[in-house]
């Protein structure tokens, strides 16, 4: 099989293979999400360190989002001018120094600027993974952002798991310094997209011919807006919930979290594979949204405890699955050669929507004394965005080959 280049030509043997590229993309979102859920895992512990009400909580974590709308578009547009490897690198760098902030803050402000320095990296990780991705593997897209995207589940998976035990056998410091050494750790084993500039940008497969209509954009970023914003206050609260409201230990809480998240890389490999068939692009947004409004609606009311494990399993599956269906819908309509940027820009609605609705969402909470009301405005917001994106999203683009090389496959 003849391999393609990092500029979309036959033939270099220094070209990373596709499956490396894969794996190194999985590896990078797995150390963002495991250093940006960092904050809603040990919340109860900050609540103690610092005096944070469930608010401030909500809004420290919010601060993870608010970097990233802030980086995701930039981040895009560097993307397709210098390609991956240079903004990748850039990134992981940043979330180990917003983790060494937060493991050393003296104070609660000190925190929460390194949380918003490691939100702002975190934005970054998105788009130069997103372009490796849809240069390398246009084929089945849907499905390989997927994988990709199942790292945030895995590193949500990991946090929910190990942050609270670090934290009671050495102290929460020290679990934030883990993250930062995981990130550190990633970026050295991104050398092989060093020899990739991106495909994309070079008029590559990924990207379509000319540019879709302008509603394209507002659908999506209005679906990505409220279903992030359901996302992070479940990953922001559900700890917190179940610690608070349900009388789950702080451990037990972390792993009620940490299967949800494992559940979600289930969730994110069938909706991908759902949105690959002819004609479910949306539609497998759609019947994410759903699922998703199902399972807050259940946390809502007054659930048995054992049942509350299956719910959130439930919920995290569709509320945290449904990111990278969305990111091939985006790579599959974006103009060739605007990947990046495309990808960037929306996000930045993803990342505003987790930013605006958390913390709103806690205050309601706080002043209600009450967990129903959230878990019912979640719902409300999953609800809302499959019924946007099944009203204004244009129809899909008929299927078919594009010109350009196909792109190598990911097993030999």
């Amino acid at each position: 099989m003849q391999r393609v280049s990092g500029r979309g030509r036959p033939g270099r043997a220094g070209t990373p293979r596709a499956r490396t590229v894969l794996s190194i993309s999985l590896a990078s979102l797995g150390a963002a999400a495991f250093a940006g859920v960092a904050i809603g895992v040990l919340a109860p512990d900050l609540k103690e360190a610092f005096g944070f009400s469930r608010t401030e909580i909500g809004m420290v974590s919010a601060l993870v989002t608010l970097g990233a709308a802030l980086a995701s578009r930039p981040a895009g547009r560097l993307t397709d001018r210098l390609g991956p490897w240079r903004v990748l690198v850039l990134a992981l760098a940043g979330i180990a120094a917003g983790a060494a902030i937060q493991a050393g803050a003296p104070r609660g402000w000190v925190l929460m600027l390194g949380t918003l320095l490691l939100g702002m990296a975190y934005g970054a990780v998105g788009p130069p993974t997103n372009v490796a991705i849809a240069g390398r593997m246009q084929g089945g897209i849907g499905f390989f952002m997927s994988v990709k995207q199942a790292g945030m589940p895995i590193g949500s998976f990991l946090a929910g798991l190990l942050l609270p035990s670090v934290a009671g056998w050495l102290s929460w410091r020290w679990a934030f310094l883990l993250t930062g050494l995981v990130a550190v750790a990633v970026a050295a084993t991104t050398g092989p997209l060093r020899r990739t500039a991106t495909i994309d940008a070079a008029g590559g497969t990924a990207g379509r011919d000319s540019a879709p209509p302008r509603r394209t954009w507002i659908a999506l970023g209005a679906f990505g807006f409220l279903m992030a914003g359901g996302q992070w206050s479940f990953l922001s609260y559900l700890v917190l919930y179940l610690n608070e409201g349900r009388g789950f230990s702080h451990a037990a809480a972390g792993i009620a979290l940490a299967a949800a998240t494992a559940c979600s890389v289930a969730g994110r490999l069938l909706w991908g594979w759902l949105s690959d068939r002819p004609g479910w692009r949306a539609r497998s947004l759609m019947l994410a949204a759903v699922l998703a409004t199902i399972g807050c609606a259940l946390l809502a009311a007054d659930l048995p405890v054992p049942v509350v494990w299956p719910v959130a399993a439930l919920t995290g599956a569709a509320l945290i699955g449904w990111n990278g269906a969305f990111l091939g819908v985006i790579a599959d309509r974006a103009a060739r050669g605007t990947v990046g940027h495309a990808s960037g820009t929306v996000m930045t609605m993803v990342f505003a929507g987790a930013v605006a609705v958390p913390p709103l969402f806690g205050y309601i909470s706080q002043v209600t004394d009450r967990w129903e009301p959230l878990w019912a405005l979640t719902a409300g917001c999953a609800a809302t965005a499959g019924l946007l994106l099944k009203l204004f999203l244009p129809p899909e683009p008929p299927a078919g080959p594009r010109p350009g090389l196909q792109p190598e496959p990911l097993l030999p």
